[in-house]
């Protein structure tokens, strides 16, 4: 964009655009398109086959992908205590070790826990708590539940009804050999087998890594070796640093609920603990279904209502301190995951492996998201996961502006406006936006009407910064800017004016201006240089008649002339009298300065009054 002129109705090389193919040849853009169909197709094609292998091979992908989570987690702890005299072996059989038993313990011990509440949910029933608070809501409901109810109880009576009367049952023994007796204990078998299998795949995945890793490396070959050291180093250092951290946020959100549950006399406060420290890693879902059973019990147990509340108030807030205020802060945006991405990516892969999917979910997008800034191929991951900005700055600008934004995009521009200067924002934002939007209009892709809503909104947050960040004016620096009878005054002229009043520069706009009142003011104020703007082209002769008039009438005043029309033809508008056609925006500044201070030494060396002759130092 640089070597490009900076009016916003800039000329564009349309080289590309009108070539010609040979006869009987297939037009490259409908070559392009039939490639690209293609390659959509394919695209298609391999995700369906991708989703068909990972449900149909779940019982072989599941422990496999649970083997590289445990890995990744596991390799942290193991890289710290194999500096020890434990070495890679023992500090992976010991890490191993403690997280088996903790597990093995823990599932035990929630077994447990899980049948003492089903007796507290059977005596706590027969207690009359519920009904008492089903009775209050009915009388508050205006009868819905009433009606429920009733509906119940008709069903019921219904059943009762159509039952025969009580028959001798005698229970025959059923005769069962040893393949009906192994499908009892097969998923038994199954888990211990699978379980078992994991934990040997964790071993040799974490004692093996770097062999691993380098085998990687071999496959993707010498030309990707870069990139593909890049990725692995990014992935595995990205989830490791996450799963740990989540882990240790998700173990604070569950000692807290425990605490606060004990606070509040409920019934296995540490059971709800953990529990609610294990349903925190489905995204967003599982602090509201770890409140679920901690709720209902307490509404079963204590005859009030303000347990209750209190219990369902202890899970909010805890999860809004974890999840809104610590959780960012201690992770922010580091994994590099949308929010959306995150739960879309549990429902799919929920759906499609159940509870160890929604364990999976995180670190799969993690790797998806990661694996697509290096590879082409996973790119479309890292667009639709990630959570940067899809679009280049200025075109997330223009598509605002586009829509007809207006609040979106001077939230954009106000966002950059942070980060850069004036001068930058105007150079990477405005004009980038401006070039495209008329590159789309002379492909008939936008209308008119679209073309002047993003100019107008444009040109006044030019205005918006030019006088934000305008500098104290100078009386001796003063300029004058105009534009020819008919015509506004270009936005790339008014950029560049908003640069020099952030320089100390008064600036005076005039549109549609008598010619000769024009010349009076000039011979006025004495402006140290003016600015003519002409951006069409059917008034490239009047813009070429002020100028040579400005010049014959002021023959030592410096003429900046801008706009697209005057720009098409640099010769002829520096023929008609212009001091020069500026290219760029930076370099149109610059030169300006430049030839300013150089004036402003030439003047300050002498200065001749009254036949004596004084030293005048120049301007600051």
């Amino acid at each position: 964009m640089a070597d490009r002129d900076f009016d916003d109705s800039d000329q564009f090389d349309r080289t590309a655009s009108m070539r010609r193919t040979a006869p009987g040849a297939v037009p490259v853009v409908d070559k392009r398109l039939t490639e690209r169909r293609q390659s959509n197709a394919r695209i298609l094609s391999v995700t369906i086959v991708v989703i068909a292998v990972l449900y149909l091979a779940k019982p072989v992908v599941v422990p496999i992908a649970l083997a590289i989570l445990f890995a990744f987690l596991l390799t942290p702890i193991v890289s710290v205590l194999e500096r020890s005299f434990l070495r890679r072996s023992g500090a992976i059989v010991l890490s191993l070790s403690i997280a088996v038993a903790a597990l093995a313990m823990g599932g035990w011990w929630i077994y447990q826990q899980f049948s003492e509440v089903a007796k507290e949910f059977a005596v706590a029933a027969s207690s009359g708590h519920i009904e008492e608070k089903l009775k209050f809501l009915r009388r508050s409901s205006g009868g819905t539940l009433a009606v429920v109810e009733r509906t119940l109880q008709r069903v019921a009576d219904s059943t009762e009804k159509q039952e025969r009367p009580d028959l001798k049952v005698r229970v025959i023994p059923e005769r069962r050999n040893v393949a009906d007796r192994y499908k009892t204990f097969a998923p038994t078998v199954e888990f211990v087998a699978s379980s078992f299998l994991v934990i040997v795949l964790v071993f040799f995945l974490m004692q093996d890594r770097e062999q691993l890793r380098d085998k990687m490396l071999r496959l993707a070959g010498r030309a990707h070796l870069t990139v593909t050291t890049q990725a692995i180093g990014e992935t595995s250092e990205r989830i490791s640093r996450y799963l740990l951290t989540i882990a240790l946020l998700n173990l604070g959100f569950g000692v807290l609920i425990g605490v606060g549950l004990a606070l509040l006399r409920v019934p296995h406060a540490p059971l709800w603990g953990v529990l609610a420290g294990l349903l925190r890693f489905i995204p967003y879902v599982g602090a509201v279904l770890s409140a679920a059973l901690p709720t209902f019990l307490s509404l079963a147990v204590f005859p009030n209502w303000y347990t209750s509340l209190a219990v369902l108030l202890l899970f909010v807030l805890s999860d809004q301190l974890i999840g809104g205020f610590i959780e960012p802060i201690v992770v922010g945006h580091r994994v590099g995951v949308s929010p959306i991405a995150l739960l879309v990516s549990a429902i799919f892969w929920g759906w499609l492996w159940g509870p160890v999917g929604l364990l999976l979910a995180t670190p799969i997008s993690v790797c998806l998201t990661v694996g697509g800034e290096f590879i082409p191929a996973l790119r479309i991951f890292s667009i639709m996961f990630g959570t940067e900005d899809p679009l280049e700055g200025y075109l997330s600008f223009y598509n605002r502006l586009l829509l007809r934004d207006r609040t979106g995009a001077i939230a954009i521009a106000d966002r950059h406006a942070e980060s850069d200067t004036m001068e930058e924002m105007f150079t990477d934002l405005f004009i980038p936006t401006l070039t495209f939007a008329q590159e789309e209009l002379e492909r008939k892709r936008i209308t008119t009407a679209n073309d002047h809503f993003i100019k107008d909104v444009i040109r006044e947050l030019i205005i918006r910064f030019g006088d934000r960040n305008a500098g104290m004016p100078d009386p001796e620096r003063h300029i004058v800017a105009v534009s020819v009878a008919g015509e506004r005054l270009s936005l790339g002229t008014l950029m560049l004016t908003q640069l020099l009043r952030s320089e100390g520069y008064s600036v005076d706009y005039f549109t549609d201006l008598p010619d000769q009142e024009l010349l009076a003011f000039i011979s006025e104020v004495r402006p140290e240089a003016v600015f003519v703007s002409c951006s069409n082209s059917s008034h490239l002769q009047a813009g070429w008649a002020l100028v040579g008039l400005i010049s014959s009438t002021f023959p030592e005043l410096m003429i900046v002339t801008g706009g697209s029309a005057f720009a098409s033809d640099r010769e002829k508008t520096l023929a008609a009298g212009a001091t020069y056609v500026p290219s760029t925006l930076g370099e149109a500044k610059e030169d300006f300065l430049t030839r300013r201070r150089s004036a402003r030494r030439k003047a300050g060396r002498s200065m001749t009054f009254s036949g004596t002759r004084f030293r005048v130092p120049p301007p600051a």
